[in-house]
């Protein structure tokens, strides 16, 4: 069957060829197979010439330099490969706009190995997320989203390890999000207050080590410049109850010595619960935090949710 190309000009097709007219040494018993009696038909290109030819290696480019950051021998605790982790932290710097086909790829990636149980795997994607929002601060929006729906996808795992993980994340975006694009994009938006209800959803749990990591996402929360936005001032009684309900049922703690969301997740685990008393020092952390930060409209939200 012939195929036509719509304005090329192609010469007649030559005769077709047969065993008996195909030289001895092109014998399909002796050699390799005859190219001139094996012609695709196939109008697509194989896979091969996509991903290996000069004119179509730029559009895998971001996806080979984030396999690249992942070790071959995987475990819970396994880093990214240095080297390559510094190559792609100083591609994205130099290019900011590939943030965003970087950030879609890994997005992807994570809740590919969350589907499929592949905790080592997902642990070393969300230290690529670290890495990126230590280094590329500045140009959060470009993958802001990507950032927020892996950690959404990695917290309905309900993985007390992962979740983890993706806290000690979500406080590095907290960080470096200052808000500023909340009343603009409607789905970051969305993302960022449903994770919001997440934390809120782990503080009003009855286990302790949720209850723990509810009090670090919500430490976070209160951290972060767009908790005090403009847009974002709807959250706020949502979060303010969340903290006044922990403290209600909470004894008043004896010392007030703060630490850091890091020192925190690190003493959350199943084999050793955190007291009544550290829960109520971190939900005390909470009401200092907002307190001091909070102004105008915020302060008036706060302080009736609290003595409500």
């Amino acid at each position: 069957m012939q195929h036509t190309y719509p304005g090329l000009d192609l010469p007649p097709p030559p005769p077709e060829a047969s065993i008996e007219d195909s030289p001895a040494s092109c014998m399909p018993s002796l050699c390799l197979p005859c190219p001139r009696l094996q012609l695709s038909t196939s109008a697509h290109p194989p896979s091969d010439f996509i991903l290996f030819h000069p004119l179509f290696r730029r559009y895998v480019k971001h996806a080979s330099l984030v396999e690249r950051c992942y070790p071959l021998e995987r475990t819970e605790d396994s880093a990214p490969s240095s080297n390559e982790l510094s190559y792609l932290v100083y591609y994205v710097q130099s290019k900011p706009a590939k943030l965003t086909k970087v950030g879609a790829y890994l997005s992807k990636r994570i809740a590919k190995d969350v589907q499929r149980r592949r905790r080592p795997d997902v642990c070393v994607g969300l230290r690529i997320y670290d890495a990126l929002l230590d280094a590329c601060a500045r140009d959060l929006n470009f993958f802001a989203k990507d950032v927020l729906s892996s950690l959404d996808s990695v917290l309905a795992a309900d993985d007390l390890e992962l979740a983890k993980r993706a806290t000690h994340t979500f406080a590095l975006f907290c960080r470096s999000h200052s808000g500023s694009t909340l009343g603009i994009d409607k789905h970051l938006c969305s993302l960022y207050s449903h994770l919001i209800r997440t934390f809120v959803a782990y503080m009003r749990s009855r286990d302790a080590a949720n209850i723990a990591l509810g009090l670090c996402g919500v430490q976070a929360i209160a951290d972060s410049q767009a908790t005090y936005a403009d847009d974002c001032y709807y959250e706020l009684p949502l979060v303010a109850s969340a903290i006044a309900s922990r403290i209600a049922v909470a004894p008043t703690p004896k010392s007030a010595v703060p630490s850091s969301i890091e020192e925190q997740l690190a003493a959350i685990s199943t084999n050793a619960l955190p007291s009544d008393e550290q829960l109520g020092l971190q939900a005390w952390r909470c009401v200092e935090t907002l307190v001091r930060r909070s102004h105008g409209q915020h302060s008036r939200i706060i302080v009736a949710e609290i003595f409500r």
